[in-house]
């Protein structure tokens, strides 16, 4: 039995929707009619997403953004409020990895991890949440990893980006929840 959603009355925007999980829930929400915000780091991989959903441009929005740097995070949401009007459904999804073992990590593997994968879940949930919260709806979700709850040789970064997302959705449910606002994480 498949059970068929209907999200066209939504408007959802997904981070790092250029492959893998990012791709596959753009894909769906799409089928499901729901308007689209995606963003990726890699435009072009992006642009062919978009042009393999081809929603058509009244309900599609598909933004090159790096989660990493608030300016583009920024950006990102001022195209898609000026698209939209507003965001219902969050998918924090991008996330990046610099696999090394723990003694031969450099700073700067740790940092783009977790700026990437924790600090950005921040900045993108942040602008997505002041909406919501005003509207007095929204769904957020988070994509972790049980990595997170695990733990991995050679993925400290990792690991401790994805147990961060897990606590910051656990803090955030509880604070966005008295305004309707539901934050999960997957």
């Amino acid at each position: 039995m498949t059970i068929q959603y209907d999200f066209s009355d939504q408007v959802v925007s997904i981070t790092g929707a250029a492959s893998g999980f990012g791709r596959l829930a753009a894909q769906k929400f799409a089928a499901a009619g729901a308007k689209l915000v995606l963003s990726d780091i890699d435009e072009k991989a992006l642009q062919a997403v978009a042009d393999e959903i081809d929603a058509g441009a009244d309900r599609l929005l598909a933004v090159a953004c790096d989660v990493s740097v608030e300016t583009q995070v920024a950006k990102l949401f001022e195209q898609a409020l000026g698209k939209f009007g507003g965001i219902d459904i969050l998918v924090n999804n991008a996330g990046i990895t610099r696999d090394a073992m723990f003694h031969r990590m450099s700073v700067q593997q740790w940092n783009d991890v977790i700026d990437t994968n924790l600090t950005a879940a921040y900045r993108v949930v942040k602008r997505a949440a002041r909406g919501m919260v005003k509207a007095r709806s929204g769904r957020i979700v988070l994509v972790s990893s049980v990595v997170g709850l695990l733990g991995s040789a050679g993925q400290a970064n990792y690991a401790a980006s994805k147990a961060g997302n897990i606590a910051l959705t656990k803090s955030l449910a509880k604070e966005l929840g008295k305004f309707n606002v539901n934050v999960n994480a997957v």
